[in-house]
């Protein structure tokens, strides 16, 4: 067995995290876990602006197996070296850890309080991974409303340590545009930092699956599908025909948790874009052909069947694996033998790649002197 990283693994946030540090500022606002929501008794997690229901987002069943490995997986949350047996037993040597509540936060209406939540969660999460930085790398969370904040709070995190940053998907309906100028200081601080700027679904205009409930259930197969939709319009609209990549040449996306297999059809139409229909709409044309802004665009999946569809489309050195532990498809701990199953057939430079050096690569991972998990 060879070690493979997760590029896109999450984090349990302790129950009273922002609660202990923001509950007197934001009594009723504040992200917390509940008991009851509409008349179901069981925990739930109010996120400043919706519900999600623990035991159905965490990987698991009510069997006494099932409830075992959630138990697992949110003491792993918890203790930094608990995670790190996780890792091992799962043959993972290192992980982005992208975090849970905070993603659900970034939709709250309180602009202040999740600006608040954002410090918090930073701080906590910087502190986590300090723990063994060659194998976690946790992922800041910043807020766009306000992006002279947004860049300072980047600066601040770069120096705890954190080498990328997670924004809200999509700016809201009320906000300006990613393509403004309104947002440049951001992007230049992001590109000066070198780090990474990860879009991911849930912190969008698009709701969540798990924050329906009741007859609004009816809806999810359609709003998910939605949902895992919303990253390819804000590529294309703000970061290429809006100018962002021409601007800043040298800022790294992050397509966090979309899969991949959308990709060939995508780029069918973003040539279509700037060769047929922009220019006849006068749309302002990027710079470059739409190919040239690839290697900068890194795509993360999990479960992908139809992944091989992009060989020959995209650079296969910016698609990498993820367990999303420990929410509810991710892989462990059978992450080993699902990620065998998944690449089977297929040259092993390639799977190599993939579930192993892409991402060491884009985020400068420090990785063993040997693949060989030294358990064997």
């Amino acid at each position: 067995m060879e070690w493979i990283n997760s590029s896109d693994s999450h984090i349990l946030e302790p129950e009273d995290l922002f609660e202990g540090a923001l509950g007197a500022k934001y009594p009723d606002e504040c992200p917390r876990y509940v008991d009851e929501y509409q008349g179901v008794a069981a925990k739930f997690y109010y996120t400043g602006y919706e519900y999600v229901r623990i035991d159905e987002i965490v990987e698991g069943d009510q069997s006494e197996e099932g409830q075992a490995l959630q138990e697992e997986m949110i003491r792993a949350s918890n203790d930094p070296y608990e995670r790190l047996k996780c890792l091992d037993k799962d043959g993972v040597w290192a992980e982005i850890l992208n975090s849970t509540w905070m993603l659900y936060t970034m939709r709250a209406p309180n602009d202040d309080m999740v600006r608040d939540c954002c410090q918090v969660y930073n701080d906590w999460i910087a502190e986590h991974c300090s723990a063994d930085p060659r194998r976690l790398y946790g992922t800041a969370m910043v807020h766009m409303q306000d992006p002279d904040w947004a860049a300072a709070e980047l600066e601040r995190v770069r120096k705890r340590g954190l080498k990328s940053v997670l924004i809200n998907c999509d700016t809201r309906p009320e906000w300006p545009l990613y393509q403004d100028s309104h947002y440049d200081r951001f992007w230049a601080a992001a590109q000066e930092l070198e780090m990474p700027v990860t879009l991911h679904i849930i912190t969008g205009n698009i709701k969540d699956l798990f924050t329906f409930h009741g007859d609004e259930r009816k809806k999810v197969p359609g709003a998910t599908y939605q949902l895992l939709q919303e990253c390819t319009w804000v590529l294309s609209n703000e970061f290429i025909f809006g100018g962002i990549m021409d601007r800043f040449p040298a800022l790294k996306i992050v397509c966090s948790e979309f899969e991949v297999s959308w990709l060939p059809y995508w780029l069918f139409r973003q040539r279509q874009m700037r060769s047929a229909l922009g220019p006849s709409m006068g749309i302002r044309q990027p710079d470059h052909e739409i190919d040239a802004y690839l290697p900068r665009i890194f795509h993360g999946m999990v479960d992908d069947s139809a992944w091989d569809l992009c060989i020959g489309h995209v650079p296969m050195t910016n698609i990498s694996w993820g367990s999303d532990f420990p929410h509810a498809r991710c892989t462990y701990p059978n992450s080993q033998k699902i990620v065998g199953d998944l690449f089977s057939g297929h040259d092993p430079a390639l799977m190599a790649g993939i579930t192993y050096y892409n991402v060491a690569n884009y985020y400068g991972m420090e990785l063993p002197e040997s693949r060989a998990v030294a358990a064997e």
